[in-house]
């Protein structure tokens, strides 16, 4: 995918995550798309990353159920779209330990019933922008 869809799909998960700040509802009332953002999200600021750093091949797509995977099986999964060695990217352990706590308990939010309170919600934002960070810090601005 080229870096522009990445960034497009990123501005929409981003003006997602502010409207529902602003909502007087509260979080609750944006559940499941929160998590299919933050998912989305996650997925495709990690691959904007591996494009910038050269360490995936072009076409490939990471499929966000990989980001639940314990990191064995995770790598056995990556070792087909990347060009260089998962090892080699920096913050990488970092990078996917946040992933795959916004990927955790994804399909129970948007599958699932209703939150009583928003901090599961405000957890996985912060993480979420945590992990923008990250990717920033390494490959440059996203947005």
């Amino acid at each position: 995918m080229q870096e522009q869809k990445h960034i497009e799909a990123l501005k929409e998960v981003v003006e997602t995550l502010e409207q529902s700040l602003k909502d007087p509802r509260g979080l609750c009332a944006w559940q499941r798309r929160l998590a299919s953002m933050l998912s989305l999200g996650s997925q495709h600021l990690i691959e904007f990353y591996f494009h910038r750093v050269g360490a995936m091949k072009p076409g490939s797509q990471l499929k966000h159920e990989w980001l639940k995977m314990e990191e064995k099986n995770l790598r056995i999964r990556l070792n087909g779209i990347m060009t260089k060695s998962v090892s080699s990217i920096s913050d990488w352990n970092e990078i996917f330990s946040i992933a795959k706590m916004i990927e955790a308990d994804r399909n129970d939010l948007v599958y699932g019933p209703n939150l009583k309170n928003d901090k599961q919600l405000r957890e996985k934002i912060e993480n979420f922008l945590d992990l923008k960070k990250m990717v920033e810090k390494n490959a440059g601005d996203v947005l």
